[in-house]
């Protein structure tokens, strides 16, 4: 059963067109097609796929014939052309099963992790009757990265307080310096329709104990990219580190991490330091924002013109800061959970001493 991530789904598929939120023909983006007929993301006319439980037929095929590009949060464009079937960068499905059509952009996992500002197509060409079209099947980020609303924070004192009652100024505990300010909180919400859409964004469980004992100390909803700290001997050996930093979407492996599939809305919080810190959220230590490229694009336009007038050198730095700790993602973290499994070990070892 092959899985196809990342669909952009769109109102309609039309040349020379511009898809985005603020013209309201970007629907969402679905996360995972599922279908026993495609073959490493090769489609053909009259497979049959399944998104979340309901069955369609792809009935319409699509490769660009003119360039088109994408807009990325921040301004970037990633432009895409005519290219072999063999080596699409972009493509364009559409499915029906009857009832209703559904159209979707499919970008190249070459892309790697984007936040889609907006689409737009050059000329299209219709490849429905000829070979399959190919295009890639990884997982990559969505790109938000913060705190449910009702994670206690650790201040001074051992004092915590929710996400969303913090303001900049007021002084946060981190692992490495002491008591520190906030110069930043963002605030994102996520209604039920978003969620209908993309329920890829829907927060991860963590329960309690879940990555050591009392840590958290109370369930704890993260969003799925945000990266939680996991200290162990295996770590070290694969690593050579003890903490590092994981996606707590690479954790639903383990016993009582699981992604939230009933809820209606979400408000996330993203918290700014001077530097990337590791926080205490619910007892559970974890990171905060991150100003790296893919972080800064993932922001609204609101929130990235802020950070920037708060840290205008993120705008010309050749390169992002240092993380807090390494950042282990992709292969090597699921090799992590997986080793972390097999030896029946939590992610969260207490320090010595």
């Amino acid at each position: 059963m092959a899985t196809i991530f990342d669909l952009v789904e769109v109102t309609d598929l039309t040349g020379h067109t511009t898809y985005s939120d603020a013209n309201g023909n970007i629907l969402g983006v679905v996360d995972g097609m599922t279908s026993a007929d495609l073959n490493d993301g090769e489609f053909d006319e009259g497979d049959s796929v399944s998104i979340g439980g309901v069955t369609y037929t792809v009935s319409h095929i699509q490769e660009p014939d003119t360039p088109g590009h994408f807009e990325l949060r921040g301004g970037v464009i990633e432009g895409f052309a005519h290219a072999s079937e063999s080596n699409l960068n972009v493509m364009f499905l559409t499915l029906t099963n009857g009832a209703e059509s559904r159209h979707f952009i499919l970008p190249n996992d070459s892309y790697g992790d984007m936040e889609i500002v907006s689409i737009t197509t050059g000329a299209l060409k219709d490849v429905t009757g000829s070979d399959a079209a190919v295009i890639g099947t990884a997982d990559h980020a969505v790109g938000i990265i913060c705190f449910a609303a009702g994670t206690m924070i650790e201040g001074g004192c051992g004092a915590s307080r929710p996400v969303e009652q913090l303001r900049p100024g007021d002084v946060i505990r981190t692992a490495d310096h002491g008591l520190q300010p906030l110069r930043w909180r963002g605030h994102c919400h996520l209604g039920a329709a978003r969620l209908r859409r993309c329920p890829h964004l829907a927060p991860i469980r963590i329960a309690p104990g879940a990555l050591g004992e009392g840590r958290p100390n109370r369930p704890l909803l993260v969003s799925p990219q945000h990266r939680l700290l996991m200290r162990s001997r295996i770590a070290g050996r694969m690593f050579g580190v003890e903490e590092v930093l994981v996606a707590a979407r690479r954790l639903l492996p383990l016993p009582g991490i699981s992604q939230v599939s009933d809820m209606v809305e979400v408000d996330y919080f993203h918290l700014l330091f001077d530097r990337h810190e590791v926080i205490f959220a619910n007892g559970a230590p974890a990171e905060s924002l991150f100003t790296g490229p893919a972080a800064l694009k993932a922001l609204e336009p609101a929130a990235h013109a802020e950070v920037l007038a708060l840290f205008p050198a993120l705008a010309t730095l050749g390169q992002p800061p240092p993380p807090g700790r390494p950042i282990v993602e992709g292969k090597r973290s699921r090799s992590l959970i997986a080793r972390h499994l097999k030896n029946r070990k939590p992610p969260l070892r207490r320090p010595p001493g």
